[in-house]
């Protein structure tokens, strides 16, 4: 571990008074553009420090960061302290902290590059040791669909979002065991053909009558229009929930999914239930709003009153205005008051745009 120098204050702390989106301009490395959700304005802060690097995770104000094949870093934008982690062989596909590395209980987690639907390489560290903790887990015919979502720390393991089931695969570092908890398929069972017992059976069928033969075949006609039906229907419900975006987030000690489907970009918001492993929807947010990034999702409660609740904060703008979506309404609307739809079409998504927490 190594800190590097930071500044007692930031160079314009206003800009981090709530919930900030901050993202690197591509065409100037050194410049970070950050948007003020309380405000509806931009702003940009010149960090050198930073160039060409990019936001991994983000936390309790802190930022989880990697810069072509070095080392992870840590960086908060406030105080602009530095603190580096020990190099890994490989890059991180989808990695979180569980505290600020100023705590003493801070661990980081995550899953590799080289992570395959049947294979999950995985690194983990306790922040302050000088060497990564490695593994790789043989998921054989149970497959992972690993998802950019980073894992959600809760009671001592780490859930890591298969998007194709909307199941997780839990990490517990205290046996050093992986688990899933939520909906899967059982494997299938492969069976050898017995040549045999085709041979033996009874010859009796070979004997029925024409006619039940063709009444055979237009039950089986009508069985296959049937099947063909429900095929089809199978697949334009699948078409309608397509989940474009997905964001899991942690919320009082609960997981919490915002999932954004089809490409008008519908939004649900639904709560994982431990006990009986299935989503559940939820109808309002109440008095808390959530914003949602792929590298960092958080919740927040609102002041009684606030216009925040019950609003979900994505990367996205209508021109140069932030855009939330309302559960109240079941709309999209901007900050600037000129834009409200069902859909968010026209609107501009930022890819590479990271949610921070106020601190």
């Amino acid at each position: 571990m190594v800190e590097e120098e930071g500044l007692a204050v930031a160079q314009r702390p206003r800009d981090f008074d709530s919930a900030c989106l901050m993202y690197s301009r591509r065409s100037n490395s050194n410049s970070w553009k950050i948007y003020n959700s309380l405000r509806n304005e931009f702003s940009y802060l010149d960090l050198p420090e930073l160039k060409d690097a990019e936001i991994l995770y983000s936390k309790d104000g802190w930022l989880l960061m990697a810069r072509d094949n070095l080392p992870l870093f840590f960086f908060n934008p406030l105080t602009r302290q530095k603190f580096q982690l020990p190099p890994t062989d490989e890059s991180f596909y989808s990695v979180c902290f569980t505290s600020p590395p100023t705590c003493s209980d801070c661990f980081v987690f995550g899953y590799f590059c080289s992570t395959t639907i049947g294979n999950i390489d995985f690194a983990i560290i306790e922040f302050g040791d000088e060497v990564w903790k490695t593994g790789s887990l043989d998921c054989d015919r149970e497959e992972f669909w690993y998802s950019i979502c980073p894992p959600v720390f809760k009671d001592g393991v780490y859930y890591c979002f298969d998007r194709r089931w909307g199941s997780f695969r839990v990490y517990d570092p205290s046996n050093d065991e992986w688990t899933i908890c939520g909906h899967y398929p059982e494997a299938i069972e492969y069976e050898d053909e017995d040549e045999d017992e085709d041979e033996d059976e009874d010859e009796d069928e070979d004997d029925e009558d024409e006619d039940d033969d063709e009444h055979e075949d237009e039950d089986d006609d009508e069985d296959e229009d049937e099947d063909e039906e429900k095929e089809t229907e199978e697949e334009e419900e699948n078409d309608k929930k397509e989940t474009k975006e997905n964001y899991i987030v942690e919320v009082e000690g609960e997981i919490w999914g915002v999932f954004v489907t089809n490409n008008d970009r519908k939004v649900s918001v639904n709560k994982f239930d431990l006990s009986k492993k299935c989503w559940n929807k939820v109808e309002s947010l109440g008095d808390k709003c959530l914003y949602v990034s792929f590298n960092g999702s958080f919740a927040e409660d609102c002041d009684g009153g606030s216009d925040r609740a019950n609003k979900i904060y994505l990367n996205k703008f209508h021109g140069e205005n932030g855009v939330w979506y309302s559960l109240s309404s079941g709309m999209y609307h901007s900050a600037g008051g000129d834009f409200a739809s069902e859909d968010a079409y026209g609107l501009t998504h930022v890819d590479y745009g990271t949610w921070i927490k106020s601190t």
